[in-house]
C-alpha cells in the first residue's frame, strides 16, 4: 500500500506544481479504480519552508474504467474538510480539465490558504454550485458558472494588516448572513459578477462588474462597482484609529441612504480601492 500512497503523492504534486507538497497519512484502494484518502494536508513550500493550505480529514475518488482505458479520466470525488462535504466530477483531457462540484458547509477557518492570503480570522458557512470548463489551450476561453450562498460569515477579532500601515485591531464583526451570495459567469476572457453582496449586521456590501483573466492569476485585472456601508460598532473602531481629515472626506462620499460608493480596479497583485474620490487601498492619507 505505501507504493500506492507514494504514486497518488507523485500524481498530486506534479498537478500542483513544484512550490506544493503533499502528506498522506492513510490510503485505501476501492475495487479497480477507487481509493480512498485520509488525513490529507497541501503545503505550499517557500524557501525550504512548508505552510499549510489545505487540510482533509477524508478524500474518496473513483475514476471510471473506460474513461481510463480510453484517454481522459473523469474522476467521482468526495472530500471532507472540517464539516464541509464538497463532491463532483472532474474530467481530464489533453485540451484542459472541466470540474462539476458542489459545497456544503464550507468554513474558512478550517481553511489555512484563506488565513494565508487575506491576514484575516474568518469563520463561515457556505454551500453552492460551481462548474468549470478549462482551455489549456487557449485559457481565456475557459467558461463556467458559480454561485455560493453565505449562512454566515463571520470576522473574528484581531490584528488586521494594512501593508505599510501596519496593523490595527478588531472586534468579533457579523460580515455576512443568510442571503448573501456571489453569483458569476465565465465567459469571453472574464468573469462576470453578476452579483456579490454581503450582508452583515457590521458590515454590507454589494458589487458587481468584471474580473478579465490573464495567464497568471496575480495579472488578473478588475473592474468592479458597488456600495458599501458599516455599522457604528465598526465606525466606532475606526474612527479613533484613522486620521480625521482622510475620514472627513470619506464620510463626505455618502449618500443619501447612507451608503458609500466603491470601486474596484488594477490587478489582483496590486488593486486599487476608491470611495468616490477617496482612496481606501492603498491608503493615501490627506
Amino acid at each position: 500500500m505505501e507504493a500506492v500512497k507514494t504514486r497518488v503523492i507523485q500524481s498530486i504534486e506534479t498537478a500542483l506544481g513544484s512550490n506544493y507538497s503533499v502528506k498522506i497519512k492513510e490510503v485505501d484502494t476501492h475495487w479497480i479504480t477507487g481509493v480512498n484518502l485520509e488525513d490529507v494536508s497541501i503545503l505550499q513550500v517557500n524557501q525550504g519552508k512548508e505552510e499549510t493550505v489545505l487540510k482533509a480529514e477524508r478524500i474518496k475518488a473513483r475514476a471510471g474504467l473506460f474513461s481510463l482505458l480510453f484517454g481522459g479520466p473523469k474522476i467521482k470525488f468526495d472530500a471532507t474538510v472540517g464539516k464541509a462535504d464538497i463532491k463532483g466530477v472532474l474530467h481530464a483531457s489533453d485540451q484542459g480539465w472541466s470540474l462539476d462540484c458542489s459545497l456544503e458547509d464550507v468554513d474558512f477557518e478550517k481553511t489555512p490558504l484563506i488565513k494565508k492570503t487575506t491576514g484575516l480570522n474568518l469563520n463561515s458557512s457556505i454551500e453552492g454550485e460551481i462548474q468549470v470548463n478549462y482551455d489549456a489551450r487557449q485559457p481565456l476561453r475557459t467558461v463556467g458558472n458559480v454561485e455560493l450562498n453565505f449562512a454566515k460569515l463571520f470576522l473574528k477579532a484581531g490584528d488586521v494588516p494594512l501593508g505599510e500601515m501596519g496593523t490595527f485591531p478588531l472586534p468579533d464583526l457579523s460580515m455576512a448572513t443568510k442571503g448573501s451570495l456571489i453569483k458569476a459567469t465565465i465567459d469571453k476572457g472574464a468573469i462576470n459578477v453578476e452579483s456579490l453582496k454581503l450582508k452583515g449586521d457590521d458590515f454590507n456590501l454589494e458589487l458587481s462588474g468584471k474580473v478579465f483573466l490573464a495567464p497568471d492569476v496575480s495579472r488578473y485585472r478588475m473592474n468592479l462597482q458597488g456600495k458599501f456601508q458599516f455599522s457604528q460598532k465598526l465606525w466606532g473602531v475606526l474612527d479613533p484609529i484613522l486620521p480625521a481629515t482622510w475620514l472627513d472626506e470619506l464620510k463626505k462620499q455618502k449618500s443619501a441612504d447612507d451608503n458609500f460608493p466603491i470601486s474596484v480596479a488594477g490587478q489582483f497583485a496590486s488593486p486599487q480601492i476608491y470611495s468616490g474620490t477617496v482612496a481606501i487601498y492603498p491608503f493615501k492619507p490627506f
